[in-house]
């Protein structure tokens, strides 16, 4: 068996970056570009003196395992998710291995790759990262369909928030978990910060965050509870209009920034109901 080192090398390490690129995009990690170029080239490292390991069947798939659980906590330099990190790169790689044998099957180019650790392929070093970047473009488009439409598109609602006379339309979304009410009854849709420049001036934002801005009407604080552990969040009285019917309601100020696609506010179910 003849090895060129160099191809090895260029394509072990393109793909890997390729399929740990979207393993991280997948469950939206943090994506380190130290973390990709180390995870990656420990991969093709290991693809070089993997003809030395005279091993097969069983073990050389427990090892293969390994390395692929080694190189995923390399990704990031951590535990976090490392379970579903694992699967999901084993997953994109049995895929791509997949499409890869299908497409040059059906072209009429061989393809021998067998359980031992060795790397033998006789398919162009530019067809497969051609490949792999084909592969690349079509999960992500999979990925941005999945996360935006589905997930965000079809929960998402435009509300007009009316709060000391002045109204803004804002996008926001309907998540059952939101069972919030204010000692009053009323339904809160939680907001961040930044969100109230719609309603306020900066000076009149610094002043409600410091308890200071007396112009809100029946302002209390919240206890909540989250992943993120528990803290007080101050709500306030609002006039939410949805769907042409007006409803009484609360806002409330979230520490963090609200991750829902382009949705900037969390409305309960029981808002969005006419």
């Amino acid at each position: 068996m003849e090895i060129v080192i160099e191809y090895v090398l260029l394509d072990n390490f393109l793909i890997d970056i390729i399929l740990l690129y979207l393993t991280s995009k997948t469950i939206k990690l943090p994506i380190s570009r130290l973390g990709l170029i180390t995870a990656s080239s420990f991969g093709a490292g290991f693809a070089i003196v993997s003809p030395m390991i005279r091993v097969g069947g069983v073990l050389a798939i427990v090892i293969k395992f390994a390395v692929a659980l080694v190189m995923v906590y390399m990704m990031n330099f951590s535990v976090r998710k490392l379970g579903i990190k694992f699967l999901l790169f084993v997953g994109y790689t049995f895929a791509f291995g997949g499409a890869l044998i299908g497409i040059f099957n059906f072209l009429g180019i061989s393809v021998y790759d067998g359980l031992n650790l060795g790397y033998v392929s006789e398919l162009p070093l530019g067809a497969i990262i051609a490949t792999g970047f084909i592969f690349l473009i079509f999960v992500c488009k999979m990925l941005k369909s999945l996360f935006r439409t589905h997930t965000f598109t079809d929960l998402s609602c435009d509300l007009t928030i009316t709060v000391n006379n002045k109204s803004a339309v804002i996008k926001g979304f309907v998540d059952t978990g939101n069972v919030m009410k204010t000692s009053r009854g009323r339904s809160v849709v939680v907001i961040n910060e930044d969100t109230l420049k719609y309603w306020f001036s900066p000076f009149e934002r610094a002043q409600i965050l410091m308890n200071k801005f007396v112009g809100l009407n029946h302002c209390e604080e919240l206890g909540v509870s989250s992943l993120g552990g528990r803290y007080n969040m101050k709500v306030f009285d609002c006039e939410i209009e949805i769907n042409g019917v007006k409803k009484d309601a609360a806002l409330g100020i979230a520490p963090s920034k609200i991750k829902c696609g382009d949705c900037v506010a969390i409305v309960s179910k029981e808002v969005v109901e006419v």
